[in-house]
């Protein structure tokens, strides 16, 4: 008699449809897979140890020009990213801030190949963006594409670094569009804080200048010459290649396409640390119309080599890190005086920033400022809870794995090694350090990095509505939108 209940397992590996093949399979599913247990869902799963070395391996080699290279190879995608590193950016600008920002906004507007419209016609044929940029200890010139087109990438990036023209009407395009956005800027809150801040924080140190007119008006085609000129040498560069190359085979293509590049003697830094901060001040900035107030707690933080930034990382996430944060718990879940409350660390070379700060109705500017010194004050004086110092480790630990699928990123941090001076595990042992920050060590950062005593409050808003408040934190320095005192 046929069977015509034959078991859908039975049917599918071609067995006999009797009740002892059925009986075997199943004895054969048994073992092959076990009986898993019962997964309670309401217990939180405990998450795996960081990984030991989660950041990739790269090999090194100075060009015979003094060029240093690092390749890391990275086969997952059929695509390169360079990164060239000049030593110097801002902090080079001199009495002409703004300096290494033009430079870096022209150097792809023309060369003495490729006139601006040939330059971007020929990176637009092969997907590719040659882009640079100056921040405040280097000058950055980053260009990516598919592998293929490795050659024309490394030509299109050499052309831009060693043939710049700086053509006289892109340099007044550049000026016209720079004096727009600082006309539109002093209506811009935030913009205004961000200025006043450096200000206060760094006084008369480079990293604390911004563009003004007077700046802008006084660069000169020949100052962009004579900054090129200067700081543009192999002795004084890196360049990272992150992607699917061979290391042999780019580190020769490199030494033929820098070949004309020579070597020449680079002036030796003279900068100092920013000077300290002492005492509580509160910086003003009457800006009249506005319904809230941009309020930053800022100070000076530690320099870009200091060793403590992986724990660093669960200290701010702890304050002010995101949705997790307690100033953002505080100020608008708690109290609904804002949207978002945030912190940050801004390292730099020879002396960094802390900044805490929010938008806030005028009503609440001084009680918000108040409860974000509580909020700084409560972590130098008190240890932070298990279940809250484990959020912040597996957060930032997660956030800093996912980084790393960045090229850019990735190339940019082999660089910062050598930029800063910093361990060559630095990176390596950066999850593990995260994961591994205790309790202690926070307060310890805190009691070492937060200040409620020497700090600086800076604060836009309408002066008429929310000065009187802020007088009763401390004596108030009003400033116009020109950020000069009245």
């Amino acid at each position: 008699m046929t069977n015509n209940s034959t078991h859908p397992f039975v049917s599918l590996l071609n067995l006999p449809s009797s009740p002892l093949a059925l009986t075997w399979l199943l004895v054969l599913v048994s073992w092959t897979f076990p009986a898993v247990a019962a997964v309670d869902r309401s217990v939180k799963p405990k998450p795996g140890p960081a990984p030991a070395a989660s950041f990739p391996d790269y090999a090194e080699k100075t060009l015979s020009n003094g060029l240093k290279v690092f390749v890391i190879q990275d086969d997952r995608k059929p695509t390169v990213t360079f990164r060239l590193l000049i030593k110097g950016g801002a902090l080079r600008d001199g009495a002409k801030t703004g300096l290494s920002s033009f430079v870096a906004t022209l150097l792809n507007r023309g060369t003495t190949t490729r006139d601006a419209g040939k330059f971007a016609e020929e990176t637009d044929a092969i997907g590719v963006k040659v882009e640079a940029s100056s921040g405040a200890d280097a000058f950055s010139v980053s260009a990516s594409g598919l592998t293929k087109y490795t050659d024309r990438i490394l030509d299109l990036l050499a052309d831009a670094v060693l043939h710049p023209t700086f053509p006289a009407e892109q340099l007044e395009k550049q000026r016209k569009q720079a004096l727009s956005k600082l006309a539109s800027e002093k209506q811009e809150a935030d913009a205004l804080a961000g200025k006043l801040t450096g200000q206060v924080v760094y006084g008369p140190h480079p990293y604390g200048a911004y563009l003004t007119e007077q700046t802008v008006q006084a660069i000169k085609r020949d100052d962009l010459v004579a900054y090129h000129e200067q700081w543009f040498a192999p002795n004084n560069a890196t360049l990272a290649v992150v992607g699917d190359v061979q290391s042999g085979d780019i580190l020769a293509t490199l030494e033929k396409t820098f070949a004309a590049w020579t070597r020449r003697e680079v002036p030796a830094e003279k900068t100092s640390a920013p000077p300290g901060m002492h005492g509580l001040t509160i910086h003003l900035v009457d800006r009249p119309g506005s319904v809230q107030s941009n309020i930053a707690v800022a100070q000076p933080g530690p320099a870009r080599d200091e060793s403590d930034m992986p724990e660093l990382n669960i200290l701010n996430g702890t304050l002010g890190g995101g949705f997790s944060g307690r100033l953002f718990q505080n100020l608008r879940e708690k109290n609904g005086w804002t949207y978002g409350a945030y912190s940050a660390f801004g390292p730099n070379k020879y002396g960094g920033v802390f900044s805490a700060g929010a938008e806030t109705r005028n009503a609440v500017t001084a009680p918000a400022i108040r409860e974000i010194l509580v909020e700084m004050k409560r972590l130098r004086d008190e240890p932070i809870p298990a279940a809250e110092l484990e959020l912040q480790r597996q957060y930032n630990v997660g956030n800093y794995l996912l980084s790393l699928e960045n090229a850019g990123r990735t190339a940019s941090r082999v660089q910062d090694i050598d930029l800063y001076g910093m361990a060559a595990d630095y990176y390596k042992t950066y999850a593990s350090r995260m994961a591994a920050t205790t309790a202690g060590k926070v307060q310890e950062l805190a009691r070492k990095y937060l200040s409620v005593e020497d700090t600086a409050i800076v604060v836009v808003g309408e002066a008429k509505e929310i000065r009187a408040d802020l007088e009763k934190l401390g004596k108030v320095i009003e400033y116009d939108t020109e950020l000069k005192p009245k």
